[in-house]
């Protein structure tokens, strides 16, 4: 949950914008699917010595981005929905080679179904001049039938 909270805190750092006096939010139109990457890397070593010899993992991902709505105001109050796809994990050190934990498993293994499920669902962001007031989703370790609800 973590990772999916980095994502999309960088998701809306990317398009958020800083006008003197006044935030602008995301410029996004209607009936439009934005398809977006992000790639991160953990080390678990904090990075000591050479990125050769360093111990993590690289997780990336598709990210669709839809407005679903947007206020007829015209106060910059949107709602967004943001949906993971294709999540990958991989070992940051590819010279591991045949030590790898990473080995020859898929995402789902590594991380587990339900995780890699729970990643996968859509959340919405409810946003007011480009920052998040709200977010709304489904708890990964309730049944996808129970959500939360975050102010």
């Amino acid at each position: 949950m973590i990772l999916l909270a980095v994502l999309f805190l960088c998701f809306i750092s990317s398009y958020s914008a800083s006008v003197k006096g006044h935030t602008t939010g995301l410029s996004l139109n209607n009936d439009r699917l934005y398809k977006l990457t992000y790639s991160t890397e953990v080390f678990l070593d904090r990075g000591k010595g050479n990125l050769q010899d360093s111990v993590g993992y690289r997780i990336s991902s598709n990210v669709d981005v839809v407005l679903l709505w947007r206020s007829p105001d015209g106060d910059d109050n949107q709602l967004i929905q943001i949906t993971m796809k294709d999540v990958n994990v991989e070992n940051v050190n590819q010279q591991r080679g045949e030590k790898s934990i990473f080995k020859g498993k898929k995402s789902s293994q590594i991380i587990r179904k339900e995780n890699l499920e729970a990643m996968q669902r859509p959340v919405l962001l409810h946003l007011i001049h480009g920052k998040v007031k709200e977010i709304f989703g489904s708890m990964s370790f309730f049944p996808p039938t129970s959500s939360f609800f975050l102010r």
